[in-house]
């Protein structure tokens, strides 16, 4: 198995054994070993407050790639839907469409979050909505691109002579057809909302503390940098990775899906 893979199998496998097993020990706060450095009792150390950063940073992998995956998840059912419409229908619908998508392409995503969850609050659900509902863009410009090129293939053209509506044609022959390339976005666009939900919580208006992420806990160590190294280096290094093997599996699966072989 390649490291990038093998590295993703372990950070899901601790987002779900996590909770179950160190959310309390991520949440005790014993002030008397404030600050302590990493140590065979605190592998990765422990925080202002004493608590376990080890445990906080495999409880924190649940949340942020929880937020990531329904984020994503949301990003392409929505994008996918939106782009295959306006690509078959074609005409004034395409062009409607595509340039609502034009439209919210113009904005700057980030502020557009922040404008977001400073009206409807934050929360881990919501912070996902937001990030999904706010990257559907690019997912709705390839299936689009997709469609056009398969509307006209013999497949749609019979099912279409057969009698078969325009939803029909859509959601049962164009859309699984176009799906390849979307598998790849999905998995970079992964990435991309890890980062985003990392940002955002280290501003102070993503995940709510106690709820641990990585980005809340860098947050949290900021303060600490010049004393306690630990307390930002680890939560930073399980972004740098998680987002480089993710990335690194997203563009080799990208390059096999166009025929090209590469090694992760």
């Amino acid at each position: 198995m390649r490291i990038s893979e093998g590295w993703l199998v372990v950070v899901g496998l601790a987002a779900c054994v996590a909770p179950l097993i160190l959310a309390g020990q991520a949440q005790s706060m014993d002030f008397t070993h404030a600050l302590e450095a990493p140590s065979p009792a605190h592998w990765f150390g422990t925080d202002s407050l004493g608590r376990d950063l080890f445990a906080r940073t495999l409880c924190g992998a649940s949340v942020s790639l929880g937020v990531s995956v329904v984020a994503a998840l949301f990003s392409v059912v929505f994008g996918t839907a939106l782009g295959a419409v306006a690509g078959y229908c074609g005409g004034w619908g395409d062009r409607l469409l595509m340039g609502f998508v034009d439209m919210m392409l113009c904005f700057p995503t980030f502020f557009l979050i922040l404008a977001v969850v400073a009206v409807v609050g934050s929360g881990a659900f919501v912070i996902a909505v937001v990030i999904g509902v706010t990257s559907w863009m690019g997912t709705a410009r390839l299936v689009r691109a997709e469609v056009l090129s398969l509307r006209e293939r013999e497949f749609v053209l019979a099912s279409r002579a057969l009698g078969a509506g325009g939803g029909w044609i859509v959601f049962r022959h164009l859309i699984p057809n176009a799906l390849a390339p979307v598998i790849a976005s999905a998995v970079l666009g992964v990435s991309a909302a890890i980062l985003t939900e990392g940002g955002l919580s280290f501003l102070g208006v993503g995940v709510p503390p106690p709820m641990p992420s990585w980005g809340n806990i860098l947050m949290e160590g900021k303060s600490t940098l010049g004393v306690a190294w630990w307390a930002s280096f680890f939560p930073g290094m399980m972004i740098f990775l998680t987002v480089l093997s993710a990335h690194a599996i997203g563009e080799n699966l990208d390059k096999r899906l166009k025929g090209e072989r590469t090694d992760a």
